[in-house]
Formats: C-alpha cells, sequence, structure tokens
C-alpha cells in the first residue's frame, strides 16, 4: 500500500472501527474465557484471528503514514495484500460453512437465508480492497477504498452488540444507520477538508448503505432460498 493516510481523520476512523470490533467480539471471542460463551470451531478461531490481524494493520498503517513513516508503510502494504486474501478466502468458507447452522437467524431468517447478508459483505471487501491495491499509487482513493471496505465487513460486530442490547428486532435499521454514520461522517470530512465530496464515498457510500436493505429483500425471495440451501448442503 502507498502513501494514502493524511492527517488525523483517518486514524482516528482506523481506531473507532478497530474499537466497535473489540466490543463486539468481546463476549464471544476475544475473553470469551471470563464469559459464558457457547465452543467455537477451529474454523471461526482461524476467521477471528485472521480479520483481528487485519484490523490491527489497519491501525498500524494509518499510524505509520501519520508518522510519516512512508518507507515502513509501503514494505507492510505487501504483508497486508496478503493477509487480506487469507481474509476473503476463510471468510468465503466460513460464510458458507454458515448457511447449515440449525438456528435462527436475525430478521426472522433461515441460516440458508440469511448467509446472503455476510456473503455480500466479504465479497464486497475483497472487491474494494483488491481495488485499493490496484489504485495504490493514488492516494486520494485508495484511502478512501480502504475505508469503505472496512465499514462494510461491520455487520458481524454490530450484530453481536444488537444482540447483546436486546434489539434483535431492530437489527436491519440498526445495521443500516451504523453503516450510513460511518459513510456521513467520511463526507463530512470530505467537505471539511475539500470543499467537495468525492465520488467513491457519494456513490460507493450510497451503495453500501442501500446494501442492508437490498440484502434483507434479495435473502427472502425463493430463488435465494434456493441458492442457500444448496450452500446449506455443500
Amino acid at each position: 500500500m502507498a502513501v494514502v493516510f493524511r492527517g488525523r481523520f483517518y486514524g482516528l476512523v482506523a481506531i473507532v472501527l478497530a474499537a466497535l470490533v473489540l466490543a463486539g467480539f468481546a463476549r464471544t471471542f476475544y475473553f470469551r474465557a471470563w464469559f459464558d460463551a457457547p465452543p467455537i470451531t477451529l474454523l471461526l478461531h482461524l476467521h477471528g484471528l485472521l480479520f483481528s490481524a487485519w484490523f490491527a494493520l489497519y491501525v498500524v498503517q494509518t499510524r505509520l503514514i501519520a508518522a510519516n513513516h512512508v518507507r515502513a508503510h509501503m514494505k507492510l502494504g505487501i504483508a497486508g495484500v496478503v493477509l487480506a486474501g487469507l481474509v476473503v478466502a476463510v471468510g468465503l468458507i466460513t460464510t458458507v460453512a454458515s448457511a447449515g447452522a440449525p438456528r435462527m437467524r436475525p430478521m426472522g431468517m433461515s441460516s440458508p437465508q440469511f448467509v446472503l447478508v455476510p456473503l455480500v459483505a466479504i465479497i464486497t471487501f475483497g472487491a474494494l480492497v483488491a481495488a485499493a491495491v490496484v489504485y495504490r499509487h493514488r492516494p486520494t482513493v485508495h484511502k478512501r477504498l480502504m475505508t469503505l471496505a472496512m465499514i462494510t465487513v461491520l455487520g458481524p460486530p454490530v450484530a453481536r452488540l444488537i444482540a447483546f442490547a436486546g434489539q434483535r428486532e431492530s437489527f436491519l435499521a440498526i445495521q443500516t444507520t451504523v453503516a450510513a454514520a460511518f459513510v456521513i461522517w467520511c463526507l463530512i470530512a470530505d467537505w471539511v477538508r475539500h470543499r467537495v465530496v468525492h465520488p467513491i464515498y457519494a456513490v460507493g457510500g450510497t451503495l453500501l448503505v442501500l446494501s442492508w436493505p437490498l440484502r434483507a429483500a434479495i435473502a427472502q425471495t425463493v430463488g435465494w432460498e434456493n441458492i442457500g440451501a444448496w450452500m446449506a448442503r455443500l
């Protein structure tokens, strides 16, 4: 990854995102030994470790650029590409495996229905990170693609916070609102700093927010139920 994060905004975003992930998975992953958490599979352990490493790397990379350690940032970016590939690969396997889980999911969906939600998230994350790597020599594009990629994968930690707060009936509204809040924050930061909103945030951010109700609608169609049921049998 090239020189991409300037000023304090992206460093602050990275810390807030990481804090949200830590809070969301505190009971079920990071501090599970102190809570009455159900056992998880080796695959889920690997998935959690890889995503944790990715968020840690994201925070470190923003700090390196803030401190003007450009060379270290670029060298670490090579490892970041490899890590991102592992995150996507293991994330896809974990997502497909979840289609067969025998429990009800948010919004009253079955696992074969709900699997569309994380599937779209991990595919979108991979596509955004890949595009960010391609545009690594165009910082204005790169940093915005990376930020949207991080917002894209907030669904799981937010879902756990929703469950902990007993607000399952508001799952879709809360998830959409959280995504919108981060996108709006990015739009405001762009406007304050540049007096113009970058199209990646304006268009990409809008599509990211709208994807939540769209995924919920598609997941409950007969066509997707058939696909989800096929995935559950894999």
